[in-house]
């Protein structure tokens, strides 16, 4: 920090310095790390790093300018261009395309499935045979990207055996790392679908570098990676754990359930949904949301199918407890819903719709907003700028 006061001005104390830099945008800080050497390793450092983050989200509980929508493509024949959309109020009332960025990688398939955002992290997989093989985490911010690699040998036998595989990406606030888990289940003999005694469980460490087998991982079901928009099979994160919904048989799609991953304990957990297909059709399925920081789900009927009249909220509010379910709103509307694709700061849910693109429904005004963005060959996610760093690739 001193060589970078001694540089710019010896008058102007260092802590002052740090003060004003670490309340500035993260696209504006961002520029610095070309201005010297010095200025590089200050704004990498991660003392800079965190409290510039905190400060950011600090910043955006009044201010939610920062809080962007990532529009990826997830088929890559004609472009690797993403779009970043920010918005200058919390009800994304006005929606600016702030820049364009290009994927620094490349996908074996030509296609490819987000799996989480935290802390201006995008964690992304090919969509194809090399799902969950090869994983990429990225700073769209930064143009800084780690490419993730499964060189346990389970990870191998993707090729030469029928495999289910699953991905989740959090960040442990505790030890100031980002972590990655995969799950895979390995197909019968007889290809009657899959054994789950024969799954195996690895967490990844960015701080380290390395996969990690949890032994004895006891995984109640079958979670479900469909065949459904990428948008639509990230897990939730609620209350330190990573959560999916999941399935004893894919033959019985109304026998659903949900597993939690414990990110602390390591453990897996069983919960289950409320009787809601007493009010909606048996083949109607349950998309997990984060609604004012507890577990929900959204549902409507066929979901995409002509016909949907109900959208239904329903909402955990006591983490685990399955009693505390309660349907939090239910709305009749003659559009189309296709997939969720989360809350902004206004407790608008943001759905792709059939004929209007993404729209902002308020279920209390219950009022809707065309936000004028399409998820044709995309996929938009959550996402904040951040000056986290990766390695170089």
């Amino acid at each position: 920090m001193a060589q970078i006061t001694k540089k710019t001005d010896k008058h102007f104390p260092e802590d002052m310095l740090f003060e004003v830099v670490s309340r500035l945008p993260s696209k504006s800080v961002g520029r610095f790390t070309t201005v010297s050497k010095s200025w590089y390793a200050f704004i990498r450092s991660p003392a800079f790093i965190a409290c510039h983050l905190n400060r950011s989200f600090a910043r955006n509980v009044d201010d939610d300018s920062s809080h962007c929508l990532l529009d990826v493509p997830t088929t890559l024949d004609e472009h690797k261009t993403c779009t970043v959309h920010c918005n200058n109020t919390v009800s994304f009332d006005e929606l600016h395309e702030v820049y364009e960025v290009e994927l620094p990688m490349d996908f074996e398939s030509k296609t490819c499935r987000p799996v989480g955002s935290y802390n201006g992290l995008v964690c992304l997989t090919d969509d194809g045979y090399a799902y969950g093989r090869i994983i990429y985490v990225w700073n769209p911010l930064l143009r800084k990207f780690k490419c993730i690699i499964g060189t346990s040998c389970c990870c191998n036998r993707l090729y030469k055996k029928f495999t289910e595989v699953i991905v989740g990406f959090w960040y442990d606030v505790v030890k100031n790392d980002y972590k990655l888990i995969r799950i895979m289940y390995f197909g019968k003999e007889d290809f009657s679908g899959y054994d789950k005694e024969q799954s195996h469980v690895e967490v990844y460490s960015l701080n380290t570098g390395y996969w990690r087998k949890i032994n004895d991982a006891k995984l109640p079901g079958l979670i479900i990676c469909s065949n459904q928009p990428a948008c639509s099979n990230q897990p939730a994160f609620v209350d330190g754990a990573l959560i999916w919904r999941a399935l004893y048989s894919v033959s019985k799609i109304e026998e659903d359930f949900i597993v939690s991953f414990d990110t602390r304990s390591e453990l897996f957990r069983r919960m289950e949904f409320p009787d809601f297909r007493e009010y909606h059709s048996t083949q109607e399925v349950p998309h997990l949301l984060v609604y004012k920081g507890c577990l929900a789900f959204y549902v409507a009927p066929d979901c995409g199918d002509e016909g949907s009249e109900v959208w239904s909220i329903w909402v955990m509010k006591e983490f685990g407890v399955v009693e505390s379910w309660i349907k939090e709103y239910n709305e009749e509307t003659q559009q189309e819903a296709l997939w969720p694709i989360g809350f902004n700061k206004n407790n608008e849910i943001l759905i792709d719709t059939r004929d209007e693109g993404i729209i902002a429904f308020n279920f209390q005004t219950k009022q809707s907003r065309i936000l004028e963005l399409y998820c044709d060959k995309s996929c938009w996610i959550n996402y904040t700028e951040s000056l986290v760093f990766l390695e170089e690739k």
